[in-house]
């Protein structure tokens, strides 16, 4: 359990200290409007996360999903990191402080789904060396999607948590997204 969680809780402790950090430096040379900015690139990166789903779904066609997950939680942490950074760590309206515990909360959720798929890939492991089809590349295809089944249906419970989380945090964003549009200064 440690090989697995301790690297994807340092992760998110890193991702904690370095927002702190990239946000103190901006501050510590006189350029903290750049986090204004960070929080649309931020956006983009987060958002074109998304191509992960879109693969899953088919609605991408090339490319391998592993290499899609890849860019998934890669583009999500570089995001997270642009867009807290963006809050200033410090808060000063509800909707936007909601929204950071949000965008927190999924990079969160997001580290115990790569968690739960490296267990599982390797209890599935174990089940099949237990039951003699180690690497057995001639497997029948319904033992096949038996395996598959086991993972999927462990990775749906997960899911059913971490997609309202991520339905919240998009609603927020759109909030807040169009608040600063109704308050911006249009002069």
């Amino acid at each position: 359990m440690i090989q697995r969680a301790l690297p994807l809780t340092l992760s998110w402790m890193l991702l904690i200290a370095a927002a702190i950090s990239l946000d103190y430096l901006l501050h510590r040379v006189d350029l903290p409007w750049i986090g204004r900015y960070l929080g649309v690139a931020g956006t983009a990166f987060v958002a074109s996360s998304f191509g992960y789903s879109a693969r899953k779904k088919k609605i991408v066609q090339k490319g391998s999903v592993r290499l899609f997950l890849r860019l998934h939680c890669n583009a999500g942490w570089i995001g997270t990191l642009m867009i807290v950074v963006h809050s200033g760590i410090h808060f000063n309206a509800l909707l936007p402080w909601m929204a950071t515990l949000f965008m927190m909360t999924v990079t969160a959720s997001g580290h115990i789904g790569q968690y739960l798929v490296r267990k599982l890939r390797e209890e599935v492991r174990i089940k099949k060396m237990e039951t003699g089809i180690e690497n057995d590349r001639n497997e029948d295809p319904e033992r096949e999607h038996y395996w598959d089944s086991v993972t999927l249906k462990a990775l749906e419970k997960w899911r059913a948590i971490h997609m309202p989380i991520v339905s919240v945090l998009l609603a927020l964003c759109l909030l807040h997204i169009l608040s600063v549009f109704f308050f911006l200064n249009w002069r």
